[in-house]
Parts: structure tokens; C-alpha cells; sequence
């Protein structure tokens, strides 16, 4: 019997020497690229070396996440798509096997063209906003650190700003101080690069281990103050790097002293005679398949809702808000900012935002939110802005911002019991705030502002002798100065430099309608054949737009995109457009089925279902590239978050009230000079020129008619005096509803050219901006209705 149980703790010890031999990290250690968006993450742990059998990988790397930009909010998040959320919510399935090989998982994190990256945060909160979101991440799944890759981010959209020498060293800052028992590492490519010393440190002090980014190539980061035993000079592209290459790489690794070799890219094939190629030199060992293979099923897409904002703080209690879909329910946590451990508030949860309570006061929080697009399939979860509970002076909330004139924008919030407020105000890309203190009331009017620009504010409450935390920062675009319209024009764009940047949209859904007037000089006649008409291109899967041409498709027949899942479908036109010709064009998704339509009539159809995916900058004559740009005229553009259908389409091609149901942005294309096109809504999607002047406004245009009262729902002439009204004197306007909250003005040609939040108490528009003319003019309650609208003349 003793002999026996000798036996069984001898095969123990021999198990776990085995173990613990193959849990050894190599020398050089053995980085491990994988693209989760077509090959399974298990893979990594099916390598070993023959003959000691350790790991062939000790670190395996989800490729990747995405930096995406919160434009509601000024913020940046981390956005996981169908595949890394596939592989975050079944981590047991997916991650832990190779934890349990010894091979540690890291979170690949990268730009996505939405303008947010590693190196444009503008304040330390901002760039300890998003560390915490890392840190939160990685110990939620149970990840062993992060990979901070600098591609893609394309600075400056969304008016984010460009790489600045502080971001980068702060982020890894705040991240090791989040996530001290974690790996960074550094993907060595990108601004990044330059921008690795600020205030005396060096981002070195923070990172573990980083590579060369250029595949077939020997060339060391330099990111002191790591020596050659953290770096790889390598970088291997698994199967596409020659073999004689790899070998000159692993052999050039092992002279050289560097402790880190990278491959990149392990697919689901037996790769280990390629792989033996390395092996053999860095370790002296073949590499064997000792694991099986397995083969990958993409994902389905179930995003977390954005907008994260807590509101409310009494010292007590709080408001966590979210901009919900109706159709979808969420599960909420929440936890003290020094606790591990997270509290749920709902689960299953219908709304935008619950109150959460028995908190305790002048203590920091944070919380987390993840959709249920089904009763199987979950978003990963988003984490939100860490908010301070307070002191019983109450965070203002409701900000609000209108009246858009390009140096002028008025603010707003709740009103509360405070005496006075504190504001704060800056551009998106500035560092600096500008404070203005002891405002009476709870409106504010900036002057002096930089049209075209993205700005960020937040509000302070002062209570007598105690204040607030400042809210959370709200943003807005202070658009164009208006221009009287000289009528109705078009905009001509050239077919290789110009085209308009809209900023960003969020189209994701499941109905949409882009539709509007195109008249095309010349299709393009070589490859790729497209001419961009209007849309949103950030991938394969992320896009939703209209274009004519494809590579295998005839370039003056259209193209309507929509992104579901990880691909593309697309729906031709089996109509072929004429050059020099005004054609009305509409593309519209029901949930159901794709249409295409040319001049009011269907022309081509495809049943589709599912939510698609579109989240990115839109624009108009471009998209991707300048090598789809339109060489043409477009006039009187709209994005609709609704199917139109074929009677709305055919009766409203020229001209829609601007709060039609559903309208997200209207362009109409008359301003006749000026850097941009306004958006009627209020939505206030307004277009940039790009490489345009006044030149490219013309009077070839396909709608001449002009915006009418009829467009709104009730007339009343008595609403309104003086009428007419001298130029620079005040209208007036009789407020009879206290639902009333703002009043618009039109010129005669239907642009927007003034804006103004207006209640009993403050019922008058100043008309010192407007020229002389007709305006036709819509005053709104709270809930965007049209309670009243009329015609009024400027003298």
C-alpha cells in the first residue's frame, strides 16, 4: 500500500515538473500575433519544441480591439468587435487553455479612423479615463495585459487632434498605476515612436516588451531604457516571410543578444516546418504540432450602447445614463473605485438610464454596461467615466448647446437650486481650459469662437460656500457663419481632390436612407472604377453607402453597402446612369430587404435582415480613398435612420421639413459661398468643404423650389411681430405654451441661419447676423414638435 501511494506522488511530481518545464518562458521569448477576425485564438498553445516540449509561444496577442471616439461625449472607448467580443465573453473557452499552458494573453488595442489613439490625449483625465477602461478590461476577462499599437487612428477626425508630446507617457502612466501586476507591451510603430519622453520620464519606464512592426524585417525599437533582453529587432509574418529570411532573422536575433522574438498572423494550418525553420535556430529544437488545429466561426455583432454618463451625484445616490435601443435590454455593475469587486444594479434592464443608491458621499465610482441583443448573445462591456458621488450640491445635468453661428453658441442646462454656476470651455484639441465664474442663470452665450471647430464644455454648481464636481463634458460643433444663399446652387466636385467631411455618424441599425440629386461628368475608368457618392467606410465590417462602380461591376451602375456581421453585402443597380444628366438616386434598408432607387422607381431589390453596422466619418463624393472621388455635382443630400418609402421618396426629392421623422442630416447645398454645407436639422451634421472654394458652388442645380410653411404642421401669422422688422432691431414672438423651447430661421432658399433657444421669459431673436430678406421661421417645443411657423421679412 505504501509502495502504491509512493507510485502516485512520484507520477504527481513528474506531472508537475513537466509542468512547470513547459510553463518556462523561451530565450528569446516567443511572441504570437492572432487576426481573431478569421483564426482561433487556441492555436498559439498547439506548438511545442520537440524535444523539451515548452510552448513554442509564451505570449499570444488578440488582434484587436479598436480605439473608437465617443462623439457625443468627447471621449475615447474601447470598442471590441463581432470576433475579439466572441472570444472576451467565452474566455473559459478561449483564453483560459492557453493561460493554463503557461502562454499569457494579451488585448491588442489600435486606432480605427475615427481620429482617437495613443497619442492625442489632451488632458491627463482623458488619458486616465481610457487606462482605467484597459485596466477594466483586462481584469474583467481575466487577461494578462495589453498591446498598444499606434495605426490607424487617423488624427484629427472628429476634431480629436493631432499626436501631442505628453499623451503617450501619460497613458502608460495611469495604466501602470491601474494595472501594476499586468504586461504592457509596445507595438513599435506609428507617432508614438517620436513621443516617448515627457516632463523628465521615459514611456520605457512602463513598458515590458516591444517589437518591430515591419514584417520581414531586422530593425530594434529603440524605446530606452529596455536593453536588447526586452526588445525583438524580428518581426516573422508567419508563412509569408521567406524561409531564408526567417532564418537570417533568428539567427541575427540570437547574435545580436535580443530576448524576444515576434511572429505574426498563426493561421489554423500546420505551420510547424515553417515555424522549425525559427525553432531550430533560436532554441536548437524542431517545432512540432502537438495539439490539434481548430478552425474559427466569426461572430455576431451585439454592441455596447455609448453616451456613458452618471448625472445626479447627491452624495447618496446617482443617475447612470446611456443612450439606449429600444429594442435591447443591458445589465449594469458598479463598484467603489478601490474595490475589485463589482455590484450589480439591473439585469435585463429596458431604458437609458436607473438610479443607483446607499452610496457613500465624496467617494469615486465606477461603472460598467454591457447589451443583451438576445437571450445568448452579449456586448462585452463598456466602462464608463469614473464619477465622484459628491457632496449634496448637485452636479448640474440636461447640457445642451444650440444656436450655432460658427463664433457664437449658446449653452444650457437644468436649472437647480444652485446661486451661481462656474463654466468651463475649450476646444476638443486644446489642453487649457477657459473658466467663466458667477453665472446667474442657467444659459451662457460663448462669443469669440473658431468656426468649424469642435468644442467641449462642462458646468460646475456652486451652493454658497460649497460646489459641485464639474459635470461630465458635453460637445458641439459651432458650424459655419451663416451666408445669405444667392438661391438655389450645387456643389461640383472634381473627381480626385474634393469632396465634404460631415464628421461623424452612428447609421448602425436597422433602417436607413440615403437619398438626393447626382449628376455625374465622367465615371472613373480605372481600377477600382468607383465614384464615392455618399457613406461611411471604415471596413468590410463597418460601412453603409451608395456609389457607383465596383471592380466587377460596370462604373456608372450604383452600388448600395451595408455591413452585417464581418462582410459587405452589396446591391447593384441594373440601370446604367448617363453622364451630364440630374438623376434623383435613393438607397433604403427596412430590416428586410436592400432597395435601390433611380428617379422615384424601384430599379433593384435584395431580402436582407439583421442590424448592419455603420459607425464613422461620413462623407459626400468621397469615401475610402482619393481614388473613389466623384467627379460630378451633387445637390440636396439627406441621411434618413427610416426606410423611406417609394410615395415619400417620390414626393419629397426637393424639399423636407427639417424635423421630419427620422431625418438625420440635410444638406441642401445653397449657400452659394462659405466653407461648408449646413445641415437644416438640428442634428447639426455640418459638411466641410475639403479643397474647395467658392468656385465649386454652381447654379446647375436639380431643385429650384425653396422651403415652404407648408412644411410645418401648424401656421399662425400672430405669433410673430414686428413683421416686417428693421435689420439689427428684435422679433418678437408670443409664447403662449411653456413646452416652447426654441425658435428657428430659414432663408428663402430652406438653410438654416439661426437658431435660438427661446421660453416665455425669453421670447426675442436678435436679427443684427441677418441680411436683408425673406425667412421663413419654426418654433418647437421640447419634444421637437412644430407648435408654430410663418414667413418674416428682414428690412
Amino acid at each position: 500500500m505504501k509502495q502504491k501511494s509512493f507510485l502516485i506522488v512520484l507520477l504527481i511530481l513528474i506531472f508537475q515538473a513537466k509542468t512547470l518545464i513547459n510553463a518556462q518562458p523561451l530565450n528569446p521569448l516567443g511572441i504570437c500575433y492572432v487576426e481573431v477576425n478569421n483564426n482561433n485564438m487556441l492555436n498559439a498553445g498547439s506548438y511545442t519544441l520537440q524535444t523539451s516540449n515548452k510552448q513554442l509561444f509564451n505570449v499570444a496577442i488578440i488582434f484587436a480591439a479598436n480605439i473608437n471616439y465617443d462623439v457625443s461625449k468627447s471621449r475615447a472607448y474601447i470598442s471590441n468587435n463581432n470576433n475579439v467580443s466572441k472570444v472576451l465573453n467565452d474566455v473559459n473557452t478561449y483564453v483560459k487553455p492557453l493561460q493554463q499552458k503557461g502562454i499569457k494573453v494579451l488585448l491588442d488595442i489600435l486606432g480605427n479612423h475615427q481620429g482617437a489613439g495613443i497619442c492625442n490625449f489632451p488632458t491627463r483625465e482623458a488619458a486616465r479615463d481610457f487606462a482605467l477602461q484597459i485596466a477594466h478590461t483586462v481584469y474583467t476577462y481575466g487577461l494578462d495585459g495589453v498591446d498598444l499599437d499606434d495605426e490607424y487612428a487617423d488624427y484629427g477626425n472628429n476634431g480629436t487632434g493631432q499626436p501631442n508630446n505628453s499623451s503617450f507617457v501619460m497613458l502608460l502612466q495611469e495604466l501602470k498605476a491601474a494595472m501594476p501586476d499586468k504586461l504592457i507591451t509596445f507595438y513599435y510603430l506609428g507617432p508614438a515612436t517620436t513621443r516617448q519622453s515627457y516632463n523628465g520620464d521615459a514611456a520605457g519606464n512602463y513598458i515590458d516588451y516591444s517589437w518591430n512592426a515591419y514584417y520581414g524585417t531586422y530593425n530594434a525599437p529603440s524605446v530606452p531604457p529596455l536593453t536588447n533582453t526586452k526588445l525583438s529587432a524580428a518581426a516573422t509574418w508567419i508563412n509569408n516571410t521567406s524561409a531564408s529570411t526567417l532564418s537570417n532573422l533568428a539567427t541575427n536575433t540570437i547574435n545580436d543578444g535580443y530576448g524576444v522574438f515576434m511572429w505574426y498572423d498563426l493561421k489554423g494550418i500546420n505551420s510547424a516546418s515553417y515555424l522549425s525553420t525559427g525553432s531550430n535556430i533560436l532554441y536548437g529544437e524542431n517545432t512540432v504540432l502537438s495539439g490539434p488545429l481548430y478552425s474559427w466561426t466569426a461572430g455576431t455583432t451585439c454592441d455596447p450602447p455609448l453616451g456613458l454618463e452618471a448625472t445626479n451625484m447627491t452624495g447618496i445616490s446617482a443617475k447612470l445614463n446611456w443612450t439606449s435601443n429600444g429594442t435591447q435590454t443591458y445589465n449594469i455593475d458598479y463598484k467603489p473605485a478601490n474595490s475589485t469587486t463589482w455590484t450589480n444594479v439591473a439585469s435585463n434592464y429596458s431604458g437609458n438610464n436607473i438610479t443607483v443608491n446607499n452610496l457613500t458621499a465624496n467617494t469615486n465610482y465606477d461603472w460598467r454596461i454591457q447589451t443583451n441583443c438576445s437571450p445568448t448573445l452579449k456586448s462585452t462591456y463598456i466602462f464608463a467615466p469614473r464619477f465622484n458621488s459628491g457632496n449634496g450640491c448637485a452636479i448640474p445635468t440636461g447640457l445642451t448647446s444650440g444656436s450655432f453661428l460658427g463664433t457664437t453658441t449658446q449653452l444650457s442646462w437644468d436649472a437647480g437650486t444652485a446661486s451661481s454656476y462656474t463654466l468651463q470651455y475649450k476646444t476638443a484639441a486644446a489642453a487649457t481650459w477657459t473658466e467663466i465664474q458667477n453665472i446667474t442663470t442657467n444659459t451662457y452665450t460663448l462669443q469669440n469662437l473658431t468656426q468649424n471647430t469642435n468644442y467641449v464644455w462642462k458646468i460646475q454648481a456652486v451652493c454658497g460656500s460649497t460646489t459641485s464636481a464639474y459635470s461630465s463634458e458635453a460637445s458641439f460643433n459651432s458650424g459655419f457663419t451663416p451666408v445669405q444663399s444667392p438661391g438655389a446652387r450645387s456643389l461640383i466636385f472634381n473627381g480626385s481632390t474634393t469632396y465634404l467631411n460631415a464628421g461623424q455618424f452612428n447609421l448602425s441599425g436597422n433602417a436607413i436612407t440615403f437619398e438626393g440629386w447626382v449628376k455625374v461628368n465622367a465615371f472613373k475608368s480605372a481600377f477600382p472604377y468607383i465614384s464615392s457618392v455618399v457613406g461611411v467606410e471604415v471596413g468590410d465590417n463597418n460601412s453603409a453607402m451608395l456609389r457607383f462602380g465596383d471592380g466587377n461591376l460596370a462604373n456608372n451602375k450604383l452600388q448600395f453597402i451595408l455591413s452585417f456581421g464581418s462582410s459587405q453585402v452589396k446591391l447593384n443597380s441594373n440601370t446604367g446612369l448617363n453622364t451630364n444628366t440630374w438623376y434623383h438616386v435613393a438607397a433604403t434598408y427596412d430590416g428586410a430587404s436592400m432597395k435601390i432607387y433611380v428617379n422615384g422607381n424601384l430599379d433593384a431589390s435584395s431580402n436582407v435582415t439583421g442590424n448592419f453596422t455603420a459607425n464613422g466619418i461620413l462623407y459626400l463624393a468621397r469615401n475610402y480613398d482619393n481614388s473613389r472621388t466623384l467627379n460630378g455635382f451633387l445637390d440636396e443630400f439627406r441621411v434618413w435612420k427610416k426606410a423611406l418609402t417609394p410615395q415619400e421618396i417620390s414626393n419629397n426629392n426637393c424639399n423636407v421639413s427639417p424635423y421630419s421623422t427620422g431625418l438625420e442630416a440635410n444638406w441642401k447645398m445653397n449657400e452659394g459661398s462659405g466653407n461648408g454645407a449646413l445641415d437644416t436639422t438640428s442634428n447639426t451634421h455640418f459638411a466641410t468643404l475639403v479643397n474647395m472654394s467658392d468656385s465649386n458652388w454652381s447654379t446647375d442645380v436639380a431643385c429650384t423650389t425653396s422651403l415652404s410653411t407648408e412644411n410645418s404642421i401648424l401656421k399662425d401669422e400672430n405669433s410673430i411681430y414686428p413683421n416686417p422688422v428693421k435689420k439689427g432691431e428684435d422679433i418678437h414672438f408670443t409664447i403662449k405654451d411653456n413646452s416652447i423651447n426654441e425658435v428657428s430661421l430659414y432663408d428663402i432658399s430652406g438653410k438654416l441661419v439661426k437658431k435660438q433657444t427661446i421660453d416665455k421669459n425669453n421670447a426675442t431673436v436678435s436679427t443684427q447676423s441677418l441680411s436683408s430678406g425673406t425667412y421663413i421661421y419654426t418654433i418647437t417645443s421640447t419634444k421637437k414638435q412644430t407648435a408654430s411657423s410663418g414667413k418674416v421679412i428682414v428690412k
